[in-house]
């Protein structure tokens, strides 16, 4: 498609959307106070973005480079798909087509490592150069000053662009004189600038499009009458509709991330809702919602907690998933500081398999940073490797842990705490987390962090059995005499071999999977002589 008639066809778009019999709007439940509500409302009617499965928007959110590369697929009508070959996009992720359009249409170009970072949140110049490459946005900007005080940050790549989105009055900086270029942007933000290009586009151009040509290219058994406008729904009409929404509290059985967001949508409206309001929910609707919220309430695990499994269960658990040794060493920091916090140490065990792949390190964040929690730094940025604290040894890396995760809950450090320790305490939240069902959009931005947490990870400790903690000893005895081996000579390999050949087979299976991979390394080499 010619970009040149991009915003054109998306303005007809919107003409045959409100003569479709077809179109529907369905409202989301969390923009009637947001500033850019008409925007966003525009937008979802065009079918330009969506919200989230719980009925809410968002519009606080910060938006990834994924996101916004599909909003503005969307804004722009791009459908021409390029063959993509960055090594952080996978066929399978839901973004890889939004990812060979955004190449298509020429707006990205990729990191110079090979990597287009999809899930990290877009800075507000990534923003501008995005939009003007996308918008075709033209002008002369040799008289544009970037006055705002902060501009000495703008990156010079990106200077040209905030100077055209600011002459197009599309994005004209804080009231304090800031332009905040690597603030990362929100889904509000994002909604209020496109749907401006939009409207501005069917403004200046209507002169250009005849409307009785538009209209032909809909079907003529499409031309039915318009559908009814916009409705903003009122702060009680929103309660009833996720109110009705909500599960019979005799079926839940467990926490679901949809219904604990539902529930505590609604606690918030409902607390905001004046006298009158209340009076016009029906009874049953209130005294539904308050048993749903007073279920999932029952249902959620105390942070401060004691220990309910032995630190040898845990460790078996965890080689039983593939642990690396180095994981199933740290336990006893976890149970040590557990004791002197009254934090619970499985759940955090738990919590660290879940961050670091059982100690695998599989992620951004490298074994050597010994950071068992995935903790950033005070500044970070992104998501990238060094956006994460390094830890000098394991065992501060797991006090750090535990300090953080007792900023949450309302316990004092112990040692000095890590910087970004000192970030999270300035938080509105810090000290009132008690559970851990709650980390979720906190200590990690999907809802089901702190759910997944205990139904993917501790729930299966806590089913974990084994018969000795003898052949557990003995099986970790022989992994750390293996893994303090320096060089393997033929007659320290043979005698490796037979201590692990006198093994039981519950010992053998009682060894982390990295050190058995050595054996079985020692085992080849060993046949090939033969």
């Amino acid at each position: 498609m010619n970009k040149k008639n991009i915003l054109n066809m998306a303005i007809m778009s919107f003409i045959i959307i409100l003569f479709n019999s077809t179109f529907s709007f369905a409202m989301v439940s969390d923009i009637e106070s947001h500033w850019a509500k008409k925007e966003i409302a525009y937008l979802i009617e065009r079918g330009d973005v969506q919200g989230y499965n719980d009925g809410t928007f968002k519009p606080n959110k910060n938006i990834t480079r994924a996101e916004f590369f599909k909003m503005t697929n969307n804004v722009y009508g791009f459908k021409e798909v390029s063959e993509v070959s960055f090594k952080d996009v996978k066929k399978d992720d839901w973004y890889f087509e939004e990812v060979g359009k955004a190449i298509a249409a020429g707006y990205i170009g990729g990191y110079e490592d090979g990597t287009i970072r999809p899930n990290k949140p877009i800075t507000r110049e990534e923003a501008a150069k995005i939009i003007v490459i996308a918008s075709e946005l033209k002008e002369k900007i040799e008289d544009i000053d970037l006055n705002f005080v902060d501009s000495h940050e703008i990156g010079s790549w990106a200077k040209n662009y905030v100077k055209t989105m600011k002459s197009q009055g599309y994005m004209k900086g804080y009231e304090d004189g800031t332009f905040r270029p690597k603030r990362q942007i929100t889904r509000g933000e994002t909604a209020k600038i496109f749907a401006d290009i939009i409207k501005n586009a069917n403004d200046n151009q209507t002169g250009d499009l005849d409307i009785n040509d538009t209209l032909e290219i809909a079907n003529e058994e499409d031309m039915i009458k318009p559908v009814e406008p916009i409705k903003i729904i009122s702060k009680h009409e929103e309660f009833i509709k996720l109110a009705n929404e909500l599960p019979n509290p005799n079926d839940i059985k467990e926490i679901v991330a949809t219904d604990k967001i539902k529930v505590e949508n609604l606690r918030k409206l409902y607390n905001s809702l004046t006298q009158e309001d209340i009076e016009k929910i029906s009874k049953n609707i209130i005294h539904k919602f308050e048993e749903v919220e007073a279920k999932i309430e029952s249902l959620k695990t105390p942070i401060k907690l004691k220990s309910q499994v032995s630190m040898e269960q845990a460790q078996v658990w965890a080689i039983r998933k593939g642990a690396h040794k180095r994981f199933i060493d740290i336990a006893p920091y976890y149970w040590e500081y557990g004791r002197l916090t009254g934090i619970n140490p499985e759940i955090l065990y738990a919590q660290a398999a879940k961050e670091t792949n059982f100690g695998r390190y599989t992620g951004q964040v490298k074994p050597e940073m010994n950071n068992w929690a995935g903790i950033k730094i005070a500044d970070s940025i992104g998501d990238n490797t060094y956006d994460h604290e390094i830890f000098s040894t394991p065992e501060d890396g797991v006090r750090a842990h535990f300090n953080h995760i007792g900023l949450y809950c309302g316990i004092d450090p112990i040692g000095d705490p890590h910087s970004r320790w000192y970030k999270t305490k300035t938080a509105s939240w810090a000290g009132n987390i008690q559970y851990v069902e709650d980390l979720g959009e906190r200590w990690a931005p999907h809802p089901d962090y702190g759910i997944s947490i205990m139904r993917d990870y501790v729930s299966n400790i806590y089913k974990t059995s084994f018969s000795s903690i003898e052949d557990l000893n003995i099986a970790l005895e022989f992994s750390q005499k293996f893994d303090e081996l320096e060089e393997y000579d033929e007659s320290i390999i043979d005698e490796v071999i037979k201590q692990y050949n006198f093994l039981t087979e519950n010992q053998k299976a009682l060894i982390p999977y990295n050190i058995n991979e050595k054996i079985d390394e020692i085992n080849k080499v060993n046949i090939s002589k033969k």
